[in-house]
């Protein structure tokens, strides 16, 4: 397969899955501050979860240069329809579908016309000045972006061949969502350590604030609540659990599970069953026989087979990062401390999709032999 098709395969997949990420937490979000109250500790909370949603998608400090406050009139326009935030949902989708439109001829007709089709609902309604104003529009609103996605996703799923650039389009979508999860989870752990310490400064209470999130009041379950619809898990939590919310085994599920499909272990395992594929089945993907997924239909491969050639940096990558989570339990992820931990995932994921942009897609000079061949 061409790079140039590759690379753009990988990114629309990156970009639909941003998207995504970027309707539903901000969905959450302005369903969650609503419920706040007019008071001025409530309007400092709401500042503090705008504020927290704009450093998840790793724009504050364009945000800041631009508007002076972060709050619900400024935060959700910015996310989704700011041509100059290159993260905004109209930015994803018009990259996503100019990526398509060059490559018309690789991917299915369904497949350009979903994207073609949103990309110009979003340019109408950014034109005419259509945006949603109240809360039940916002929420059908972003529900679309959703809806959307899920839809690209299923034709997908129904019309690409097994080859190559399906498991480039996989890489980019799940490399983006284990990230963005993780982001999430890291802001959303941190904004409830603030409230908190906020709460136990008027308590007086003895317990340190981490230990208060840890360990929730019956009224500050919502919080966690938010966490879980924030990545579709809230369902899945109960099918799982069983229980009633606990904080330890929401961040379980969100980072370790093996089959909950938003969690960073299930996305990287994909990263690293997609990868393993374009190598040219050359290894199994860590942890086959336990993580489903991509990783499901592997073909047994002999022990030789495994050994990773030096420039296979992205598949060295991947599964390091993937042994490393499957192997992991909830109790050593909180004895390094959270926010260190998922920092970390963060920038393994960087340093990943670094490596898969300069092993597959970087502009080189080619040897002699890759000429002949």
């Amino acid at each position: 397969m061409l790079s140039r098709i590759a690379e753009s395969l990988y990114w629309i997949g990156r970009y639909v899955e941003r998207a995504e990420d970027t309707a539903r937490i901000t969905d959450v979000n302005y369903h969650h501050t609503l419920e706040m109250g007019a008071s001025p500790e409530a309007r400092e909370r709401r500042r503090q979860h705008w504020e927290a949603l704009v450093i998840i998608v790793g724009e504050a400090p364009r945000f800041f240069t631009m508007h002076d406050q972060a709050n619900e009139e400024t935060v959700p326009l910015y996310l989704t329809f700011a041509t100059e935030n290159p993260h905004s949902i109209v930015s994803c989708v018009a990259r996503a579908r100019e990526n398509a439109r060059t490559m018309r001829h690789q991917i299915a007709s369904e497949m350009w016309e979903v994207l073609n089709r949103f990309h110009l609902e979003l340019q109408r309604l950014q034109e005419f000045g259509e945006t949603p104003v109240s809360a039940e529009n916002v929420h059908l609103f972003y529900r679309s972006i959703k809806e959307f996605s899920h839809l690209f996703q299923g034709i997908t799923d129904s019309t690409m061949p097994r080859e190559e650039g399906w498991y480039f389009l996989q890489a980019g979508k799940f490399l983006e969502r284990a990230e963005k999860t993780a982001r999430a989870l890291d802001v959303k752990y941190h904004l409830l350590v603030a409230d908190a310490k906020e709460g136990l400064r008027e308590d007086d209470s003895p317990l340190s604030p981490e230990s208060s999130v840890l360990s929730p009041l019956p009224g500050d379950w919502d919080q966690w609540l938010a966490v879980l619809r924030s990545l579709s898990a809230y369902e899945a939590y109960h099918k799982i659990y069983r229980s009633t919310v606990r904080p330890h085994s929401v961040i379980e599920m969100l980072t370790l599970s093996p089959i909950f499909p938003r969690s960073i272990r299930f996305a990287i395992g994909e990263v690293d069953a997609a990868l393993a594929r374009i190598a040219g089945g050359l290894r199994a993907p860590s942890g086959q026989h336990e993580d489903l997924g991509l990783s499901g239909d592997m073909a047994f491969l002999s022990p030789q087979s495994s050994v990773l050639s030096p420039s296979q940096e992205a598949e060295r990558a991947v599964g390091r990062l993937h042994s490393a989570l499957a192997y992991q339990r909830v109790e050593e992820v909180f004895a390094v401390d959270l926010h260190a931990y998922l920092l970390d995932i963060q920038r393994q994921c960087f340093h990943i999709g670094e490596h898969i942009q300069a092993q597959y897609f970087a502009p080189r000079i080619l040897r002699a032999e890759e000429v002949i061949a």
